[in-house]
């Protein structure tokens, strides 16, 4: 099939082992503000031979070359590939990773969109959603009686994922820790889920801010904390993480708690 040189293609090219993929070529005119972008922050850099700051661009691209387009493959393989998503109609479970990536500047940004599909979730009655005082904080029942009343399977590999990479191999599923990290997990997707039911929305600016909050408590640069951020999904974590709370007072709100 052909596209219009300016627009993104989507290709679905299957499953595996419950993983779905879909490969993305993305003209390089709707990713290179992105790349302008990451070479402005690497310009601001010491070269040898020229003041801090100074050097001029095409040096910096070619001496932070393999920098700048990692940089900027983590950055657009992130958010093209929630927009191939969007476009393609596909909700993933959890989050989305950008594989088998090809960038070359000024060509076709282009790379392969892995996720989870999500489950079906039967959310619970909302409006007549009210909970007992049981002593506890109001987002601890709420998360409580969510994850007793909605269920559904997370694959293991993303609740290894929340364990984290130090988490052995021979964890037992059955036990405390692997239960939390699922409830965790479960917890985050019905919040989502009941955001986008409910219209509950956490925008650019919030994770903004909330980066420049955590920098500034850090006593670090806001530019190089975005940075980090947006290394291994960081920033859609820490977006999730927003929704997650904005949602929950929203329930808070909504059951007089």
């Amino acid at each position: 099939m052909t596209t219009p040189s300016n627009t993104m293609e989507i290709v679905n090219t299957g499953d595996s082992n419950g993983w779905k993929t879909l490969r993305v070529t993305t003209p390089w005119e709707q990713v290179s503000a992105d790349y302008n972008d990451i070479v402005k922050q690497y310009c601001r850099l010491r070269v040898p031979g020229f003041r801090s700051g100074k050097a001029p661009r095409p040096v910096v691209e070619k001496r932070f070359q393999r920098e700048i387009l990692d940089t900027f493959s983590r950055r657009c393989g992130s958010r093209m590939g929630r927009e191939a998503l969007h476009q393609a109609g596909a909700e993933p479970l959890g989050p989305v990773e950008a594989i088998d990536i090809e960038c070359v500047k000024d060509r076709h940004f282009r790379f392969t969109v892995r996720f989870y599909p999500m489950p079906e979730i039967t959310l619970p009655e909302l409006d007549s959603f009210t909970l007992a005082d049981d002593g506890t904080e109001p987002k601890d029942r709420i998360s409580k009686r969510l994850l007793e009343q909605v269920s559904f399977q997370v694959p293991d590999a993303l609740i290894r994922a929340e364990l984290g990479s130090g988490v052995s191999d021979v964890i037992d599923r059955q036990g405390v820790e692997w239960k939390a990290a699922s409830d965790r997990v479960r917890l985050m997707l019905i919040l989502k889920r009941i955001a986008r039911k409910e219209g509950v929305e956490v925008d650019e600016a919030d994770v903004e801010r909330r980066i420049e909050e955590k920098a500034a408590e850090l006593g670090a640069d806001p530019d190089a904390l975005k940075e980090e951020f947006e290394k291994g999904s960081g920033q859609q974590r820490l977006k999730d993480m927003l929704l997650a709370e904005s949602t929950l007072n929203f329930l808070i709100e909504k059951s007089g708690s």
